[in-house]
């Protein structure tokens, strides 16, 4: 389980911190699993920093899957950048380093891992412990195994040491774990759904968008029959190619309604369709435990569909963090799973609703006191 997250110093984040751990509530057990609360959601104003936050999580886990060469520091606050420039004197480097660190639990152990990368292009420090016990700090202790120690270059280049050290022939269960379960990650970006790059996983980094949805296409079949007024639907695939320029020529949508049944070519198919089909046939894909962030989830669903998506999320046991302007989702959630972002004075923050607002009850309507304002006013109120 996926159980804290503290960003700091990247994008238009100062520092945040998401707690997955549950709070004292007594209903909304459904939403928990383990100790955990699960969907994390989070909202905000456009330009609040909802998509700073995802792309921070896009960062982290292009550092544990992407190529050696295509590696890249996370983006440092500009205004912090510019503001160490602009100091006279001695400067101190720490002022323009971006950090994630990740508390998590696999197979009883408690984990924490934590990597910084300068903007000059390097990392700057990096640690995993489990169960208080440091398995390896990056420039401070090499690490070692059965009486082997391996040595790494500390500030050299972009290339984590956990997965530098899970590459290496050891069966250390503590660096071959983490590294496992923290390049599982998959982060979807649905604003650029229709662009062709909207997916940062190693899972799906050779896979064609529309053979995804072929291969999964009965099991969303299946999912689309417990949608109201939703068309079902199927994507084939033929054997041959129609058009040498044309390679959707391949794939055609079959639609059922009823005593109805048509074919059309996919390229024909709908943006809502083919949204929602792209994000089932993920989530489909996707192990059990299983780990996602989505931004801006009401891209690929309908309002109506929110909720069986939510419900397929937690049959199969996977942890979700997405961010929404759909404020019907609210009414589903607990206080402990809500996040407001604000951006203000060049920085961006992360308050949780259970903490700003402590006293709100199972049958305060959370979606309709969002929308007048209340968190809002709480939230500047300090």
């Amino acid at each position: 389980m996926l159980e804290k997250i503290i960003i700091k110093n990247v994008n238009s984040i100062k520092e945040v911190e998401i707690d997955f751990r549950k709070g004292s509530y007594k209903y909304g057990e459904d939403n928990i699993i383990g100790d955990c609360v699960n969907p994390i959601a989070l909202y905000g104003h456009n330009g609040s920093g909802k998509t700073s936050f995802f792309n921070a999580i896009s960062s982290f886990i292009q550092l544990m899957i992407s190529p050696m060469e295509a590696l890249s520091p996370f983006i440092v606050n500009n205004f912090l950048y510019e503001k160490y420039f602009s100091k006279s004197g001695k400067k101190n480097e720490n002022d323009i380093i971006g950090s994630i660190c990740m508390d998590y639990s696999l197979n009883e152990n408690k984990y924490q891992y934590y990597v910084s990368t300068s903007r000059l292009n390097y990392i700057n420090n990096e640690y995993l412990i489990c169960n208080n016990k440091t398995i390896f700090e990056r420039g401070k202790s090499n690490y070692k195994y059965k009486d082997k120690k391996y040595v790494f270059d500390t500030l050299s280049n972009m290339i984590p040491t956990i997965r530098r050290l899970a590459s290496l022939e050891i069966n250390d269960l503590n660096i071959q774990e983490s590294y496992s379960y923290l390049s599982s990650f998959t982060f979807l970006s649905l604003p650029y759904i229709n662009r062709g790059f909207f997916v940062t996983s190693k899972l799906f980094n050779n896979i064609s968008v529309y053979d995804l949805l072929v291969n999964q296409s009965d099991k969303v079949k299946e999912i689309l029959k417990t949608y109201k007024e939703f068309p079902l639907f199927s994507i084939e695939k033929k054997n041959t190619v129609t058009s040498i320029n044309d390679p959707l020529s391949q794939y055609s949508m079959r639609i059922y309604d009823g005593d109805f049944e048509g074919t059309l070519p996919l390229a024909m198919i709908s943006s809502g369709m083919r949204n929602q089909s792209i994000l089932l046939s993920i989530l489909l894909t996707m192990p059990e435990n299983s780990v996602i962030f989505v931004d801006e989830l009401e891209q690929a669903l309908h309002p109506s569909t929110i909720k069986s998506f939510l419900e397929i999320v937690k049959k199969r046991k996977m942890q979700l963090v997405f961010s929404s302007h759909n404020t019907f989702i609210l009414q589903m959630l607990r206080p402990d799973q809500i996040y407001f972002a604000k951006w203000e004075k060049g920085f961006s923050s992360f308050s949780r609703l259970s903490k700003i607002y402590p006293n709100i009850r199972e049958i305060n309507n959370i979606e309709k006191m969002y929308l007048s304002s209340v968190f809002d006013n709480a939230i500047n109120n300090g």
